[in-house]
Order: structure tokens, then C-alpha cells, then sequence
């Protein structure tokens, strides 16, 4: 149940509480106002009559004397010398009123004889017409009352919803690295609720204004690199000693692809990056991914195996191509041989059979600037951040997990956008079961 339903559920049930207790309060006070307004009429009536039997000795407004059914209570209250009234229960319920007449007791010994009881009395019953009209009447106006605040609450907690759901809406559009909606936060009033909505747009403002100069700053920095490391390159294949021209060069090329890494990344931050779909048989494109691997990374002793009869997907191939490499490349890093990859319908997996990913990695996913070698501590590099983005650029699925009997297990889920099965699949001459290794020295 949403905040909605909440509040307009807790405003109706204290609403019917209240009704409630108000209806049984103005039962109870009208019942006891009949009871004492039934008592005070028949005491006007026995004073009346007392009067006309004091003067004429006849009994009048249906007074009686000694009645027989006088209620114990009552018939001890007048011989004690006292007069009251009196309402009976039973089968027969009456309203009361007597007092003492004649020679009247004393209480000091005297018997009940010497007392003369003059009493009048009307029904009483217990279901009143009135009373139950008046219960009819708060039964209705209750139930109306409920009703009512149900509707009005639940139209303030809609209005009140729907300016928490615009905060939580900019609270989303932040982390997904989008500027949030001013006009949809900076709402107006003095309230809470406004509070929290100018405080949101105001951390998202300058969220956004950070993160826009943290990219700018990434661009700028890879491209003022760019220009120098081409000019070490080149100028690293100038050098005599070939120790040096090879140490100076692995230098060189690294912080080439440093810089190279940077751009790409400041370019998918940007969202920049549009897919260049064509068809292709993917089960084919993956094994000559794996090749050119081995011959420019280095990955050896990778197995691709096809499962199911081979697909042909609509995506770009040099998006696949780089996310697959970054994979390979980490596997044959940080993971032990053998790398399987398995190519089934869609989805690619990429496994190894080292200690696996780290447990942040598979939570949260990639972070840039994090490395598994022992001198910068534990986690990742920019290889598995560039694969998530360029995978988003595809529109697919990149999962970080953990193999069923151990190491470290990557599922790229391409969108089957346009998928169709080959009738005569090219069979490759190297098979799928056969691993493709780097070429020796």
C-alpha cells in the first residue's frame, strides 16, 4: 500500500473512531436525559396527586395506594420518610414515583403498616422510537462523515504524493546521470514536502554542474595527453639500444591506451555513443573476435563453444568486439586458464576458472580507476567499465557473476531485435569445440 492509501486509511479509521465515540456518548447522554426527564414527570404527577388526595382523599392521575407492585427499593425509601423515583426492569419495565402518606414511619421501630404509599408509574419501555431515530440519524451522518474524509484525505495524500514521487523521480534521473527536471522539484509553498523538493533540486543542480565538470575536465585532460604520448611513441621508435626503444615503447603504448581508454570513456559519459547496427551471424563474429584477441592481447587458451543452432543478430560488431576483448583481457589477467566462452542464441559467457570476480564488483558493478594489481589495492580497472557502457550503448545486458563450479562468470545478453536462424549455418573450419590460442613467438 502506497502513502496514498496510507494516510487516507489512518485519516478514515481515527475519523470512524471519533464517530464512534461521539454516537455512543450521544446515545448514552439522550438515553439518561429520557430516563431523567421520564423520572421528573412522574414526580410532577405524584405531587399533583398528593395534593388532591390531601384535600379531597381521592386518588387521582392514576395515583394508587399501596400497590402491591411498588418496587422493593422504593417501598424502603418511603418508610424510611424519604420519596424518589424509581425505573424497573423485567419483562415490564416502568418509570416510578412515591412518596409516604397518612401516619407515616418514623424508621425507629415502626412496622411497614403504619405507612400509607401513594405511587404513580407509566411504561417505560426499553426500545424508544425517538431514541431509536435519533441512533438511525448518527448511523447515517457517520458513515457520511467517513466517507467524506476518506475522499478529501485521499486527495490531499495524492497531492502529497505526487510532489514526493517528482523528488524520488529527480532522485532516480540523478543516479542515472541525467539532469533532473527544475520546474518538477522547485515547487512552491512552505511546507515539508516543499522543503524537500527545493532541497532535491538544489543537490541535484549541483550534482549535475559537478559531474558535467568532472566529464569536461576527463575530456580536456585525454585529449591535451593525446598529442604528447603520439609524439613519445614516435619518438620512441628514434631510439638506438633496442632494451630501451622496448621499455620506452611498452611505456608509451600503455599510456597510449590510457589516454585512448579515457576518450572512450568521457564519450559514452556523454551519451554521445550510437550503435552502428548491421546483421551478423554471431556465433562467426565471435570466433574471430577470440582470434584477433590472441594475435593483439595476448588472450590464450580460449574454448568457443555454440550451443543451440547458431543466430543471426542485428547489433554493431565493433561495440561487441570491444566488450568482448575488455572480458577476454580481464579474464586472462586476473583469472587462470583455461577462458571458456559459450555463445548461446543471444548471449555470450565469458568464464575463467581463477577466484572470480569481487563480491563489490557483482553488486555493485564496474568502477573506473580500480585495479586488481597488488600495488593499487583490490577491485578493477577501466577494461570492465568501458565493456557496462559500450554494452549500454548496444542496448544489452552485462552481468558480473560467479560459475557454478568456481571463477569468474560475465553474461553479455544482446537484444534480439531482429533474430532469425541461418537455414545452412556456415560451419568454421576450425569448429567450435577447439580452442584458439595466441600464435607462439
Amino acid at each position: 500500500m502506497g502513502i496514498r492509501g496510507r494516510i487516507a486509511l489512518a485519516i478514515s479509521c481515527v475519523t470512524a473512531l471519533a464517530v464512534v465515540v461521539l454516537g455512543f456518548s450521544v446515545h448514552h447522554i439522550s438515553e439518561a436525559e429520557r430516563e431523567r426527564a421520564a423520572r421528573a414527570y412522574q414526580d410532577d404527577r405524584l405531587s399533583s396527586a398528593l395534593q388532591i388526595f390531601e384535600r379531597d382523599g381521592t386518588l387521582a392521575l392514576g395515583a394508587r395506594l399501596d400497590d402491591t407492585a411498588l418496587p422493593q427499593p422504593l417501598r424502603k425509601a418511603v418508610f424510611h420518610g424519604r420519596s424518589g423515583t424509581y425505573v424497573s426492569g423485567g419483562e415490564d419495565p416502568r418509570v416510578w414515583a412515591a412518596t409516604g402518606v397518612g401516619g407515616g414511619g418514623d424508621g425507629d421501630g415502626g412496622g411497614e403498616e403504619s405507612v400509607r404509599t401513594l405511587s404513580v408509574s407509566a411504561a417505560f419501555p426499553d426500545d424508544d422510537p425517538a431514541l431509536r431515530s435519533l441512533d438511525r440519524a448518527l448511523m447515517i451522518a457517520g458513515v457520511g462523515t467517513v466517507g467524506l474524509m476518506a475522499v478529501v484525505s485521499w486527495f490531499v495524500a495524492q497531492r502529497l504524493s505526487r510532489r514526493l514521487r517528482h523528488s524520488a523521480a529527480a532522485a532516480r534521473r540523478i543516479a542515472a546521470g541525467e539532469r533532473p527536471d527544475a520546474g518538477a522539484l522547485a515547487g512552491q509553498g512552505r511546507d515539508e514536502v516543499a522543503e524537500l523538493g527545493r532541497s532535491v533540486h538544489h543537490m541535484a543542480t549541483s550534482l549535475a554542474a559537478r559531474v558535467d565538470a568532472e566529464r569536461e575536465f576527463t575530456a580536456d585532460v585525454a585529449h591535451e595527453l593525446r598529442t604528447p604520448v603520439a609524439g613519445l611513441v614516435a619518438a620512441a621508435e628514434l631510439l638506438p639500444q633496442e632494451r630501451a626503444v622496448e621499455l620506452v615503447r611498452d611505456r608509451a603504448q600503455a599510456m597510449r591506451r590510457l589516454v585512448e581508454d579515457l576518450l572512450e570513456i568521457s564519450r559514452l559519459d556523454a551519451g554521445v555513443e550510437r550503435a552502428d547496427l548491421d546483421d551478423c551471424e554471431l556465433p562467426s563474429l565471435v570466433r574471430g573476435i577470440v582470434r584477433r584477441a590472441a594475435r593483439q592481447r595476448g588472450v590464450a587458451e580460449v574454448s568457443v563453444t555454440v550451443e543451440g543452432e547458431p543466430r543471426i543478430v542485428t547489433t554493431d560488431r565493433r561495440r561487441v568486439e570491444r566488450v568482448l576483448v575488455n572480458l577476454l583481457a580481464n579474464a586472462a589477467k586476473h583469472g587462470r586458464p583455461p577462458v571458456e566462452v559459450v555463445v548461446h542464441g543471444s548471449r555470450i559467457v565469458v568464464r575463467d576458472h581463477g577466484p572470480g570476480f569481487p563480491e563489490e564488483l557483482r553488486a555493485e558493478g564496474p568502477r573506473r580507476f580500480r585495479t586488481a594489481a597488488p600495488e593499487r589495492g583490490t577491485g578493477h580497472g577501466l577494461g570492465l567499465t568501458i565493456a557496462a557502457g559500450q554494452a549500454q550503448v548496444l542496448g544489452a545486458r552485462l552481468d558480473f557473476g560467479a560459475a557454478a563450479d568456481g571463477g569468474a562468470e560475465a553474461v553479455l545478453e544482446l537484444p534480439d531485435r531482429a533474430a532469425v536462424t541461418p537455414a545452412h549455418p556456415p560451419a568454421p573450419a576450425d569448429g567450435p569445440e577447439r580452442p584458439v590460442t595466441a600464435p607462439g613467438p
